[in-house]
């Protein structure tokens, strides 16, 4: 009896192990699938320009973000972004002003048949350069000395990427407000914008 419950773990396990591969295998070909149209002639057909402009804020980073790209379909969306940002400095204190650019994508997943709710999910990339510094970058040791507490950074170049999943808010025709929270490599905080 042992042997024969033994058996049947093992084959159920087993019959599991296949299905379970056999469906992530229709998954990664239905995926790739996807793609392929949207990349297609017809699928080309069917993208729609997309613009979004919002504000970020959090712990020593905030700034305006501009997205400009292309709906691809009615889940994704692919764009290139600008945004400035200014980092605050606590222990010198002052500011860093940069300007950055890379390629942004965004997921949708809508709510309900009419679409007026959607969370979405947005992951960027790119490179940030560091044009000025503002405030005191100095301050006086114990003997009197002028201490320089940040190095010249103008003219750096720096990575920048982050992740702004949240909640979009269909109010008239194609014109969106949304909001969520930003985690990035320079920013902890929120966001809030509109698009269209």
């Amino acid at each position: 009896m042992r042997r024969i419950l033994t058996a049947f773990i093992i084959f159920i396990a087993a019959a599991a192990s296949a299905f379970a591969q056999e469906t992530m295998a229709d998954e990664i070909s239905d995926w790739a699938n996807e793609w392929k149209h949207t990349f297609s002639k017809e699928g080309i057909k069917e993208w729609k320009p997309e613009f979004t402009a919002r504000y970020y804020a959090g712990f020593y980073t905030s700034g305006p973000m501009l997205t400009a790209g292309v709906r691809i379909d009615e889940k994704r969306a692919l764009s290139l972004f600008v945004r400035q940002g200014d980092t605050y400095i606590d222990h010198a204190p002052g500011d860093l002003y940069s300007i950055c650019t890379g390629i942004n994508f965004r997921r949708y997943w809508h709510i309900g048949t009419r679409k007026r709710f959607s969370f979405y999910s947005d992951f960027y990339v790119g490179a940030g350069y560091i044009y000025k510094i503002g405030g005191k970058y100095h301050k006086e040791t114990t003997t009197g000395e002028q201490k320089e507490v940040i190095d010249d950074n103008v003219g750096d170049v720096m990575f920048v990427g982050g992740w702004q999943p949240g909640l979009s808010i269909r109010c008239y025709k194609n014109l969106n407000l949304f909001f969520g929270p930003t985690i990035a490599t320079d920013c902890l905080g929120l966001h809030f914008g509109i698009g269209f």
